[in-house]
């Protein structure tokens, strides 16, 4: 709270030693002003005064001063003190322990004050109660070492208690009548200061005059003594609401400190209807009249000026609602809960749903969405709490159909519980997604089908074993045929031969038209051994034909992942034509290490190692983007797809590298947890499910 008074009053941007000089000379001088009026509001005999301000300066100083230059203030009020009491008599003890119960007083109010306040401008309900209480707090506290110290110093001859109650009357209307003074206009944006037009000048012109002399006639003046009706004494009370409720804290606490000021001016010279309390030294009624009217005021003045900031918070808001529901670039509406009857609506939500700009029926929300979105909106208003959001589908008064994202908060309006809706049309987003999508399931399938055509070769003699085998199969089988007797068994063998070398051709058909299909994705149970065990045969040949050592290591009982099988197979495949031809410049030591793994923080990884030359350390970092590429016909695609692939599954895909010994790709997936039910997007033919599993 003190930091942000010295950031508004510019203490930051000043020499620290200087604005610490220019503290210490303040509250000295203030302190020493104080003390004299104090001396002067004293009704002799007493030791006391009515009003003592020295202890309310230093608390007000404390108040509005950082506590880190705290010291400074009770080290410029020290020298103050001095050379305002010992000229007068008062012994030395008396006087330094008289500004230690001050500086008690001040800093007991300051800490409560700080403590409980929520500003220390008395602008709010909360501070000026905080202010009063920690005002009594401090003198009642404080009290019991003044009153001690006069008795142990002999000075009066007051008892005890009646120092003590005089003392705390005194400190308490003191810190009443001096602190909000020095507190509203020292460290409040105060109205009376800012933008102050001609007329409102002569306003504080008025009400000053008036009550300054409504004040003098009443208080300071022959023509009232003590007999005049009790409610005489209330006639100033008008110009001090007045200034409460037309300019706040800061002038209403400067129009009271006249009103104290007068009144004890008058009864210590004997004039005004509290002479009576001066003659027997008694100026408790003085001081319980002023402390009543202070903290009134300070209440009401307050009040005023919190309701007013919170009213003018609440045009703000308002404002910015309307600006807002009205000027927005969302689709925005206000719909009763009980019927979903819209009870206002944008120009935006006209638009969206297709109404003139000059309808003044609208049907509800509900009538523009599909079944499937208007029960989704029905289960969201029953759930309570601020706002909720969900995506729709709805159609215009035109029939176009349109994707938004729905939010609705709840919202009392006149007394009726009702619904903000707001609607975000989101349809050309949603169908550059979709388009997006497209296209990258394009490019999957093209870099699918352009890897294939590198096994163009390994794929027709692959074809053209089994093929091959069947021809000879099947001329075996006519020769046999042409011999009496026929030798059955021999002619059943080569059948059996003549299916299997089928079989096989039609696998390895099948696998093509897999790896070749476009369609959307399926994600089942995969497991991992054999789809590496079908990659890696899909490609036997191309091991033979590169001259390559294939090892294999499979876990056993490797759990099962939930993925696209195409699309795994042709990660995996994209790996191992590229572990291959990073091995073509080989003469020698060509081997290749695939091996899958169980892992223990619940993934389940595929690893593929090959003996080249490995991946430069700059190039690390770039394997897997775009159109990056060490090959010299190769599009960048592969890795980067692969990755992506990887990362739709859940999982990743990272690559480790040994300059010259070679590189190893691992694709971790999560494991499917037991009994987890999987649901897939899309579903293979029963002949192509039963037909991958068999193989």
């Amino acid at each position: 709270m003190a930091d942000a008074t010295e950031v508004r009053r510019g203490t930051f941007n000043a020499d620290p030693h200087w604005e610490t000089f220019r503290i210490a000379v303040l509250v000295g001088l203030a302190y020493y002003a104080g003390a004299r009026i104090g001396l002067a509001l004293t009704f002799s005999p007493m030791p006391l005064s009515v009003l003592w301000p020295p202890n309310a300066l230093l608390l007000g100083a404390l108040v509005v001063t950082p506590r880190r230059r705290w010291w400074a203030v009770f080290a410029g009020a020290l020298p103050a003190h001095l050379f305002a009491e010992l000229p007068h008599g008062v012994p030395t003890p008396l006087v330094l322990c008289w500004f230690a119960s001050n500086a008690s007083e001040a800093l007991i109010g300051a800490l409560v004050f700080r403590r409980f306040a929520d500003n220390c401008e008395l602008r709010t309900l909360r501070s000026a109660v905080a202010f009063c209480c920690a005002a009594a707090v401090a003198a009642l506290l404080s009290s019991f070492l003044d009153a001690a110290f006069v008795q142990l110093v002999g000075w009066g001859t007051t008892d005890f208690a009646t120092l003590w109650r005089i003392r705390v009357s005194s400190n308490l209307l003191a810190t009443l009548t001096v602190v909000p003074v020095l507190v509203t206009w020292s460290t409040a944006e105060l109205d009376v200061r800012r933008h102050v037009t001609p007329a409102q000048l002569m306003e504080i012109v008025c009400l000053v005059a008036g009550l300054f002399a409504t004040s003098i006639v009443v208080f300071d003046s022959g023509v009232v003594d003590s007999g005049i009706p009790p409610t005489l004494l209330y006639l100033p009370v008008p110009f001090l609401v007045w200034a409460a409720l037309r300019f706040g804290p800061a002038l209403s606490s400067l129009a009271y400190a006249i009103v104290v000021f007068l009144v004890i001016w008058g009864a210590a010279h004997g004039r005004g209807p509290f002479l009576l309390a001066a003659v027997q030294n008694d100026p408790l009624p003085i001081q319980l009249f002023l402390s009543s009217v202070a903290v009134l005021l300070l209440l009401l003045a307050a009040a005023v000026v919190e309701r007013r900031e919170a009213e003018r918070m609440l045009r703000g808001s308002e404002e910015l609602f309307s600006t807002a529901f009205r000027q927005g670039p969302d689709a925005i509406a206000i719909t009763r809960a009980r019927d979903g009857g819209i009870v206002e609506a944008n120009k935006r939500w006209l638009e969206l749903l297709g109404y003139p700009s000059n309808a003044q029926s609208l049907a509800t929300l509900g009538e523009h969405l599909s079944p499937a979105s208007r029960d989704r909106v029905r289960s969201l208003k029953s759930e309570p709490g601020s706002a909720q959001e969900t995506e729709v589908v709805l159609t215009d008064r035109q029939g176009g159909v349109h994707v938004a994202l729905l939010v609705i908060a709840p919202v009392q309006l006149m007394g009726e519980t009702c619904h903000i809706t707001i609607l975000r049309d989101i349809t050309r987003q949603r169908q550059a997604e979709k388009d997006a999508y497209d296209q990258r399931r394009q490019l999957t399938h093209l870099t699918r089908v352009a890897s294939l055509s590198d096994f163009s070769s390994t794929i027709a003699h692959e074809l053209n074993q089994p093929l091959t085998a069947i021809l000879s199969n099947a001329q075996a089988a006519l020769r046999l045929f042409a011999h009496e007797p026929l030798n059955v068994a021999e002619i059943r063998a080569i059948l059996v031969e003549i299916a299997e070398s089928d079989k096989r051709a039609g696998l390895l058909i099948h696998h093509l038209r897999l790896l070749m299909k476009k369609g959307d994705e399926e994600f089942v149970q995969v497991d991992l051994n054999q789809l590496v065990r079908d990659v890696l045969d899909f490609v036997r040949s191309e091991f033979l034909v590169r001259t390559v050592e294939l090892k294999t290591s499979y876990a056993p009982d490797l759990p099962q992942v939930r993925g696209d099988r195409v699309q795994l197979q042709q990660l995996l495949l994209n790996l191992v034509c590229n572990a291959c031809e990073a091995m073509d410049a080989q003469t020698h030591g060509k081997v290749m290490e695939v091996s899958t793994s169980h892992e223990a923080d619940g993934t389940v990884q595929v690893t593929v190692s090959d003996t080249g030359p490995g991946i430069p350390a700059d190039r690390m970092d770039r394997v897997f983007e775009p159109f990056f590429t060490t090959k010299q016909s190769g599009l960048g695609m592969g890795l980067a797809i692969c990755r992506r692939i990887a990362t739709a599954h859940g999982g990743s895909l990272t690559v480790l590298s040994r300059p010259g010994e070679g590189a190893t790709f691992q694709l971790a997936l999560p494991q499917v947890l037991p009994g987890r039910r999987l649901e897939a997007t899309a579903h293979f033919p029963a002949d192509t499910t039963s037909t991958a599993t068999a193989s």
